[in-house]
């Protein structure tokens, strides 16, 4: 697990990332109808069938577990333990954690620095049953940033593009959930979305907790992705683009409702929650960072993306995104710290980095403190987006600095 720890010295924080490797390695010489593991609560990616990894994934707390498959691809950094049948490790790929498996292909510069166990009893883990609910019969479509909705049984919910909608806590009933770009859902207190046959979103959506003290999991989503019985087949406007995420068998078993409608988030999305979707395949786009859990038959996350099963992680350090000054400091070229006032929100800071097209993929949710990363190669161009932000005088923002890298002092 990475952990964020603050120093203050001369009106810098300092990020300084340990890790630790913690957890069991199971063996069993024979198959058993019991799941290895009665619970997934440990699990910041579980799939019945297969997870898929690509280029330069980063878990930073959690362990992944699929009955069937884990791949993963090259430049990954997995801070947790893997579960599976068959695991599959590529080039410059490192595993924080133990493996247990039956078969295993590595590549020969990947690593393993925990323990490997084989072999391993399947299933790994059983996904819950989503609990029966009944939708509603009212469509809302939201625009603008002042929109908020009680808890209740509804259809077809739509936030459009820009656009913003908070949820105010409790249960919801839905068909579809559809976020369209560069849109925000909020959720201001524990909340339950039982969501029957679409969930989507484009890119740059966000899912966040509008208060500091709610945990990702605080929003629960049980996805089913099939029709309501007896309810007339609708052509939907993204058909095409879901058809091509099965192959041909999943094709004939998603149209005789045997699995669900895949749950698609585009690039460079925020989100924060604990989806869980037993018949359904999980798609998240390139550089999208997800905090909490994804339960599914399948999960894709696309390339550069980070994930972590707390809050309170961070993104791993690369040895060659650090500069070395002259005067012997050292900071990360691609990174910001940003702390907010005791009053800003998580809201508010990703719409702050959003200005210099940055993405948070760490927080201190106590000291209201962020790590940032940005798209910037050399310390010139780091400080030009410091400057940046600020120049906007935003009065939410307490401290911006480097991401300075100091030895931690017990």
């Amino acid at each position: 697990m990475e952990i964020l720890k603050k120093r203050i010295k001369d009106n810098y924080h300092y990020i300084v990332s340990a890790l630790a490797i913690a957890g069991i390695a199971f063996a069993a010489t024979n198959f058993t109808s019991s799941p290895l593991f009665p619970n997934i609560d440990n699990f910041v990616l579980f799939a019945s069938e297969e997870i898929k990894l690509e280029q330069g994934i980063q878990i930073s707390s959690g362990d992944l577990g699929s009955n069937d498959k884990i791949d993963i691809e090259k430049d990954a950094i997995i801070n947790g333990n893997l579960f599976a049948d068959t695991i599959s490790i590529d080039k410059n790929s490192t595993i924080n954690g133990n493996a247990s498996f039956n078969k295993l292909k590595i590549h020969k510069e990947a690593k393993i620095l925990g323990t490997q166990t084989k072999p391993v009893s399947l299933p790994i883990a059983n996904l819950p049953d989503i609990p029966d609910f009944s939708i509603g019969t009212q469509d809302f479509k939201f625009e603008g940033q002042n929109n908020n909705l009680p808890a209740g049984s509804y259809r077809d919910i739509i936030v459009e593009k820009n656009s913003r909608l908070t949820l105010t806590g409790g249960i919801y009933n839905l068909n579809k959930l559809e976020l369209k770009e560069n849109s925000t859902l909020i959720f201001n207190a524990p909340t339950i979305l039982n969501i029957q046959f679409k969930l989507k979103g484009q890119k740059h959506v966000s899912i966040l907790p509008g208060q500091n003290n709610l945990k990702p999991t605080d929003l629960v989503i049980n996805y089913l992705g099939t029709k309501p019985k007896n309810e007339k087949e609708e052509k939907e406007d993204d058909d095409e683009e879901i058809n091509a995420l099965h192959d041909d068998k999943e094709k004939k078993d998603h149209k005789d409702g045997k699995i669900g409608r895949p749950v698609v988030f585009g690039k460079e999305s925020f989100l924060n929650f604990k989806l869980l979707a037993p018949k359904a395949s999980v798609k998240i786009g390139e550089d999208s960072t997800m905090r909490g859990q994804i339960l599914a038959r399948k999960v894709k996350m696309e390339k550069g993306g980070v994930i972590s099963l707390v809050i309170s992680t961070s993104l791993t350090t690369k040895l060659t995104d650090v500069v070395l000054t002259i005067e012997g400091e050292k900071f990360v070229v691609n990174q910001i710290i940003l702390q907010l006032t005791p009053d800003g929100t998580l809201d508010d800071a990703n719409a702050i980095v959003g200005t210099i097209k940055g993405r948070i993929v760490g927080v201190i949710p106590s000291i209201n403190l962020y790590q940032v990363s940005v798209q910037t190669a050399t310390a010139g161009e780091l400080d030009i987006l410091i400057q940046q932000l600020m120049s906007q005088q935003n009065p939410k923002i307490k401290i911006v600095s480097k991401n300075i890298i100091t030895n931690l002092i017990q």
